[in-house]
């Protein structure tokens, strides 16, 4: 049977904003996707890609309990390369890659749907969308909690890094960039030291999860910090042709 696809209702609103600052020098503001806009609106900018076929249906993959998931991807070079797989996989020649955004995403992410397909026991089959991990970013989120003595946390599994240091000051408001990656904070912190060359040799980074991001965010809406969007990621965003989103359905029952 053709694989499913699941409809997604997604009208919750996400706050953005912040973990802390620090009166310290600023990176420019070209550094950051900052402007006065909804919560909503802030996370629509961070692009989230998924592997669908031409009809924007996803392509699952099969748990051990036989539950379907999709998978999103925050890191355009993994999705791409996921794609050069499925593609020479049979049967899926006409798989692409279609761009969501993050606050879709993170909704999706949080429902489970009914799949209409069934197990041998009798069991529907559940069908969620799920973020891929990066495992660098993991293991760079690991080395981070080492140093600090936590020894035997759980790294997460959509690390997010920020420092305090790189606060920009935007509208009367300390803004607080936060990163998916370690080196793009790296990057910044170095742009940042070649106009304030007093400024330390490494950043203090801390590091927390995508989930606990979104958890303090929605307990307080005034905390102000926005997502930094690689520039990569940005060129291709731009390069494409009007990229549309992807169109997640509710899966057939098998016959």
């Amino acid at each position: 049977g053709r694989r499913g696809m699941m409809r997604a209702r997604l009208n919750a609103v996400v706050a953005i904003a912040v973990l802390g600052t620090l009166a310290m020098p600023r990176p420019s503001g070209a550094d950051l996707l900052v402007r006065k806009q909804s919560p909503r609106t802030l996370l629509t900018k961070v692009p989230v890609f998924l592997l669908t076929n031409d009809m924007g249906q996803p392509y699952l993959t099969s748990t051990p309990s036989g539950d379907q998931v999709g998978k999103m991807f925050v890191f355009i070079k993994d999705a791409e390369r996921s794609l050069e797989e499925l593609q020479r996989m049979p049967g899926a020649s006409d798989a692409r890659m279609w761009k969501t955004d993050l606050y879709r995403a993170v909704r999706m992410a949080q429902r489970e749907q009914s799949s209409g397909l069934y197990n041998d026991q009798g069991r529907e089959l559940k069908m969620r969308m799920k973020f891929q991990p990066h495992s660098r970013q993991v293991s760079n989120a690991r080395m981070l909690m080492l140093g600090r003595g936590k020894l035997f946390a759980q790294a997460p599994q959509i690390p997010v890094f920020y420092s305090p240091a790189l606060a920009a000051r935007k509208r009367g408001q300390d803004v607080l960039p936060l990163f998916l990656a370690k080196e793009e904070l790296d990057r910044a912190w170095a742009r940042l030291q070649l106009r304030a060359p007093h400024m330390p040799r490494k950043p203090k980074i801390e590091v927390t999860s995508l989930g606990e991001v979104m958890r303090r965010v929605e307990a307080d809406p005034d905390l102000r910090v926005d997502f930094y969007v690689s520039e990569q990621t940005q060129r291709w965003v731009k390069d494409s042709r009007r990229p549309k989103k992807a169109r997640i359905f509710k899966p057939r029952a098998m016959r």
